[in-house]
């Protein structure tokens, strides 16, 4: 693992505990915060080929709308599961939609702040943690920071989600379908169509 890749690894580390482990209050201004850090620091690492990995085609935008809705349809169907056979489970689902309700006090509405962190995510869990040093190292990485939350849930939707943005990027080489699918996705389950209690203010 090159130095590059750690040191990233422990910002993101960072940047996530503080997300997390800070409680609700100002919730998505340290989300805005935490992927700036990351998508920063992503972009000046790969500057000799981040253009490369953002050249856009037709094909490639089409693809990740695609694998949007599909993968929405894989968590509504695991979330069906879920609220079936593990109730407790299902109930961090719930839990984890109070930030929906949370006050921000930044300048960004909340569907901005996904549209930011979401790729900026992808910039550097596929376009540099991939890119350099693999899928297992990116995907387990993904997960970890994800910890820091203490909901098993979250940690699941981690991996079926970093898994198949994974995918997409090991497939076209670029990072233009996995940026759009996890944009549209993160839209789609928390504001759009949020899963059963969710829905719900609080």
């Amino acid at each position: 693992m090159s130095v590059t890749v750690l040191v990233g690894l422990v910002v993101a580390a960072l940047a996530w505990g503080a997300l997390f482990g800070l409680g609700r209050a100002a919730f998505w201004s340290r989300a805005a915060v935490a992927g700036l850090a990351i998508g920063a620091y992503a972009v000046v690492a790969q500057r000799a080929v981040i253009g490369d990995l953002l050249r856009p085609t037709v094909v490639d935008v089409a693809i990740g709308v695609a694998g949007a809705v599909v993968l929405y349809g894989v968590f509504w169907a695991g979330d069906a599961v879920l609220r079936r056979w593990l109730p407790a489970t299902a109930a961090q689902v719930d839990q984890l939609y109070t930030v929906r309700s949370v006050p921000h006090s930044g300048r960004l509405p909340i569907p901005a702040v996904l549209l930011l962190v979401g790729p900026c995510e992808e910039l550097f869990w596929r376009g540099l943690v991939q890119a350099r040093a693999g899928f297992l190292l990116a995907l387990a990485g993904y997960a970890a920071v994800h910890l820091w939350e203490r909901k098993a849930v979250l940690i699941l939707a981690a991996v079926v989600g970093g898994a198949f943005w994974a995918a997409l990027f090991a497939w076209r080489g670029t990072l233009v379908a996995p940026i759009i699918s996890h944009a549209l996705w993160d839209l789609a389950v928390v504001v759009w169509f949020p899963f059963a209690g969710g829905g719900r203010r609080r």
